[in-house]
């Protein structure tokens, strides 16, 4: 019988050590989502579906409480005297809705503190309004006593007036007025600040912005960086937003990758950051504008780039561990093919 019980264990042992991954080794991620001006349905569909299909993350997901619904009246054609009146009426009835709706469900807002302390990395696909103090210290206290964040595409575009966000993710969508406007210096690679003289295109205000979706190249900028080690040195993302003249500070920013913004597609004629990295405390922050989904889209062409599922997949590990064990998958882009492919379909090396 003694036997028998040690070759039983043995057997469990050798069965464990095989799979690529014991279930108690999963990194805890949490993904918060439940405001954007974007898809954050399906946008944390995808993104939850790519860092599972790697088998190294166990995943929840915390989402705000639910916003008000009702859409606003239409407005009238111009010249439209009485419709006009009939707006305004309709469109102060709306407002004193909304103002109720906020007011009943305040204590729902003010309640929504996730269990930081839980999970080894957040993911934030978050673009909203500001958040409770609570939520926002505890946010705060997490990122500084080493708790990992990565910042997906809009997600930079909130929090304009919160210093500790602003500091956690470098730079993001800000107006022409918030701090420096940052670009890549191409000889370097590294993130410098750029004078309005010093704009190539100077026809379309300098805040923030994008041109038309497209596909363009990613240049690899930190190759010995353990979320890019093994990248090509370029390669070709799907079409997607490429974000220009987001704005901040670079003092202490390390860029991983840059894109170069063409005017052919209404962007700046200079090279823009699309990943970085940055401390904040003893946390690891990973930033990408990469990964646009509105609602309505028909393509994920963006989220299903195997790319960017790199990208998300190791940042991810990096910024809760401080290494990388995901291989490059099967199907990474080349300098002048995309890859698209769907989460469930992608072959993660083990």
């Amino acid at each position: 019988m003694k036997s028998r019980l040690l070759h039983t264990s043995a057997a469990l042992l050798a069965l464990t050590l095989a799979l690529p991954l014991a279930a108690a080794d999963a990194i805890k991620v949490l993904i918060i989502d439940g405001r954007n001006n974007h898809d954050w349905v399906r946008t944390t569909e995808s993104c939850k579906a790519t860092l599972e299909a790697t088998g190294r993350f166990k995943v929840d997901v915390s989402t705000a409480p639910a916003a008000f619904t009702k859409g606003q009246p239409s407005k009238p054609k111009a010249g439209d005297a009485e419709g006009k009146k009939a707006y305004d009426v309709a469109l102060k009835a709306w407002k004193e809705e909304e103002a109720a709706y906020n007011k009943a469900h305040a204590e729902d807002w003010n309640k929504w503190v996730p269990k930081f302390s839980a999970y080894a990395v957040v993911v934030n696909n978050y673009n909203g309004p500001e958040w409770g103090a609570d939520m926002k210290d505890a946010f705060t206290d997490y990122v500084l006593k080493g708790g990992g964040l990565v910042n997906v595409h809009a997600a930079n575009n909130g929090f304009t007036g919160w210093d500790n966000f602003n500091e956690m993710i470098c730079v993001g969508w800000r107006g022409a007025t918030f701090e420096k406007r940052v670009a890549i210096d191409d000889a370097s690679g590294k993130a410098v600040a750029v004078a309005e003289a010093d704009e190539k295109i100077k026809t379309k205000g300098f805040g923030s912005g994008h041109g038309s979706k497209h596909a363009f190249i990613l240049k690899t900028r930190d190759a010995a960086h353990p979320v890019l080690q093994g990248f090509p040195t370029e390669w070709l993302h799907a079409s997607d937003e490429l974000y220009h003249r987001m704005r901040g500070s670079p003092d202490h920013m390390d860029v991983l990758e840059s894109a170069f913004s063409s005017e052919k597609f209404g962007g700046t004629e200079m090279h823009e950051p699309m990943v970085w990295w940055a401390k904040f405390g003893e946390g690891r922050v990973v930033t990408t504008s990469m990964g646009h989904l509105w609602v309505g889209d028909k393509t994920f062409d963006a989220l299903h780039c195997v790319g960017f599922q790199t990208i998300l997949a190791r940042s991810t590990e990096w910024a809760a561990t401080g290494k990388v064990t995901i291989a490059i998958p099967e199907g990474f882009p080349t300098k002048d093919q995309t890859s698209v492919i769907e989460p469930s379909k992608v072959v993660w090396k083990k």
